[in-house]
């Protein structure tokens, strides 16, 4: 009996070892071909080939020629560079590249007129989060023919394919661009051997250096020399300041930018090479540090601050000194936004120029834009891009807006040409310019909420938020770039411009105890702002429509007050560590490169981005190396796109703010001919000079 249990316990444990051993090899041998080369692409094509499908007739048969070779090793890197299914799908990965570069290589003996394009296969999976696969292609297959493949590998799927143009080719337009660039670049190249040559015979004839000097004041050389990227480079590196500058005001400038490059580089990855999104949003939401990212909408009310705080500053005291009447003044505003169109179109300009005709020749990659139809990097600037230059892009749809980070642009510039008759209120009338102001700012308010309330647009973008409302995040833009909504923070910098200018007029000093208030209030609000969401924005609190519209307009009224209060503090000379740290000299360069920083940075990111030839697995430790990063690179490209595009415009922008009437052809000193910009206006020292070169 005992015997008899024992054989059936044996045999039971035997067949439980054959089949275990079965199953593990069965294991084995799906894993195995998962990851052989190619098997999955090849059973694609097979099971493509098998008479069910309907391609066209050359690539159904350029596809059975790899078919039937494909254990060639060279035709076998055909198929292993398409992309196939890994891990990571629980967490998120949906996009399988393959490799790029390994597709547009593929060359074999057996087949020489193969020519390869890399394509992107979107599945829509009932029940599933869509995929994204690589597929390398042969010229000859169209993306109709690819949707076949799938199709029929993979049952009840919708499939659209989308190709890589390989034509790289130049269009008309672009050489046109090409050509335009290239000639400002020689330019200032020219520009800068011309200085160069100045320099070196300066040096060496010291006896007649007043001589030259008066020569570089000449007409055309004061005006070449605009480009020397040598004076240009001199320039942009000093660190010296006019008497009272407001020096805090460019460590502000430089953390703000930098703050705007870490969102966009973060928004970008995260949409587009980050393989583990909702892996890592769910980690990185959870964590407080997060509402640095998604506080974004603080970021341009510090830029709007800034600018409000400068041109109140300066303008009233060039009001001081000229008095000028009410004709007088009303006369000067053409001439004032004249000015402000020079310093700031022609870098605009150029980098619309590069972004919309060049920049999508640099490079390639599985991410990089798909040309439709237009190789661009952005379609819509093809049409809209004089809306652009014409400063009027805020008010253009999602849809429709060119260079989408470029609304703060528009912005600015319809409050610089309103913000003269404030100031002018103010230097004239103080009581009625600061009811005006402040009066603006609550109306812009007040906007803020009835328009938040009307297009119910959430203000926390990222966590989990739960609200009592269906949010609209369709108008965002509409909402987010109007100038009656974003007014807040540049009228309040007005009024702290104005209020900065008289209190250093009557060298005010704060009380120790109001200074020490003065910084409670600007760390509460700040951090309020910031963190204060935290709990709605994580889910724990449902969001009423009242407190998100609330939230929209006295959030940005809060953090302009908070920040307004650590510039007054810094301003007059109260800011401790914290205004020797903003005001350090080393932000003063850096201060200068910030406006070309933020033309540029976005196109920069995409570059970089787009041309990942893979995804990654993200982590705050990633995200920080990738920030840092893309600081350095843009702020490394600003340099000479500053040197060559933006100096040379403020420097001519100069010359002409200085150019008397033509009236008055008197110079009053020889020093000072230099900053004389009419080409009529010769004194007779200068001949005089010019004479004793000739006759040496």
């Amino acid at each position: 009996m005992e015997y008899t249990t024992f054989t059936i316990k044996a045999v039971i444990l035997l067949v439980a070892l054959l089949l275990a051993r079965q199953e593990v090899s069965a294991t084995q041998s799906w894993v195995s071909s998962l990851y052989q080369p190619g098997v999955d692409s090849i059973e694609i094509v097979r099971s493509a080939l098998d008479g069910r499908s309907q391609l066209s007739y050359d690539c159904h048969k350029v596809l059975s020629q790899l078919l039937a070779n494909h254990t060639d090793p060279d035709v076998l890197q055909y198929f292993d560079s398409w992309g196939r299914v890994g891990s990571g799908r629980i967490v998120g990965h949906s996009r399988y590249p393959g490799n790029y570069d390994e597709c547009m290589h593929v060359k074999s003996s057996l087949l020489p007129q193969l020519k390869t394009k890399y394509c992107t296969a979107s599945l829509t999976i009932p029940g599933s989060t869509p995929l994204q696969l690589g597929v390398c292609s042969p010229q000859q297959c169209t993306p109709e023919d690819l949707s076949q493949l799938y199709n029929i590998s993979v049952q009840d799927t919708t499939v659209s394919v989308t190709c890589q143009s390989q034509d790289y080719k130049l269009p008309p337009g672009s050489i046109a661009a090409l050509v335009v660039v290239g000639i400002v670049v020689l330019f200032a190249l020219v520009a800068t051997v011309w200085d160069g040559i100045y320099q070196i015979v300066e040096h060496s004839r010291n006896d007649d250096s007043q001589e030259y000097e008066s020569l570089r004041t000449e007409f055309p050389l004061k005006y070449i020399l605009c480009f020397s990227l040598y004076t240009n480079l001199k320039q942009t590196l000093s660190t010296s300041q006019p008497p009272g500058a407001l020096g805090c005001l460019n460590g502000i400038r430089v953390v703000t930018t930098t703050w705007v490059v870490l969102v966009h580089t973060f928004l970008t990855c995260l949409f587009t090479i980050v393989d583990d999104a909702a892996w890592f949003t769910q980690d990185f939401f959870n964590r407080m540090a997060s509402q640095i990212v998604f506080s974004f909408d603080c970021i341009v009310d510090s830029f709007f601050l800034i600018g409000g705080i400068l041109l109140a500053y300066l303008q009233l005291t060039a009001l001081s000194k000229s008095q000028p009447n009410v004709l007088t003044f009303l006369k000067s505003i053409p001439r004032l936004c004249l000015h402000r169109h020079i310093r700031l179109t022609p870098s605009y300009a150029f980098m619309l120029l590069i972004y919309i005709t060049l920049l999508w020749f640099v490079w390639d990659g599985p991410y990089w834009p798909v040309p439709n139809p237009i190789r661009t990097m952005d379609n819509v600037c093809v049409s809209n891009w004089y809306f652009n230059l014409l400063y009027i892009n805020n008010f253009s749809k999602a849809s429709s807006l060119c260079a989408g980070w470029s609304w703060y642009l528009s912005n600015d510039m319809q409050f610089f040409m309103m913000a003269p008759f404030f100031i002018y209120a103010l230097h004239r009338i103080p009581k009625i310019g600061v009811a005006i102001c402040s009066t603006m700012v609550l109306a812009s308010t007040l906007l803020s909420i009835v328009v938040s309330h009307k297009q119910q647009y959430p203000f926390a973008i990222g966590g989990f938020p739960k609200y009592s409302f269906k949010p609209n995040f369709q108008s965002v833009l509409p909402f987010y770039t109007v100038p009656w909504v974003r007014f807040q923070p540049y009228g309040i910098g007005l009024l702290v411009g104005f209020a900065i200018w008289n209190l250093r007029n009557m060298s005010f000093k704060f009380p120790k105890k109001y200074n020490i208030l003065l910084w409670c209030i600007a760390t509460c609000l700040c951090v309020s702002v910031i963190y204060g969401p935290y709990s709605a924005v994580m889910g724990h609190h449902v969001i009423s429509l009242a407190e998100n519209d609330l939230y929209h307009s006295l959030g940005r009224l809060a953090w302009t007050v908070g920040v307004s209060c650590v510039i007054i503090s810094c301003s007059l000379g109260q800011g401790g560590w914290i205004n020797g740290f903003l005001s350090w000299k080393v932000f003063v360069p850096l201060g200068k490169l910030s406006y070309c920083v933020y033309l540029i940075h976005l196109p920069i990111i995409n570059v970089l981005v787009y041309g990942s030839r893979n995804g990654t697995y993200y982590s705050t430790l990633m995200f920080t190396r990738d920030v840092v990063a893309m600081m350095f690179i843009t702020y490394l490209i600003a340099v000479p796109f500053s040197l060559i595009f933006e100096v040379p415009f403020i420097n001519l922008n100069k010359l002409l703010n200085r150019t008397k009437p033509a009236e008055n052809k008197q110079v009053k000193d020889e020093h000072n001919n230099g900053e004389n910009c009419n080409a009529n206006q010769n004194h007779s020292e200068k001949e005089r000079l010019l004479t004793k070169k000739n006759l040496k």
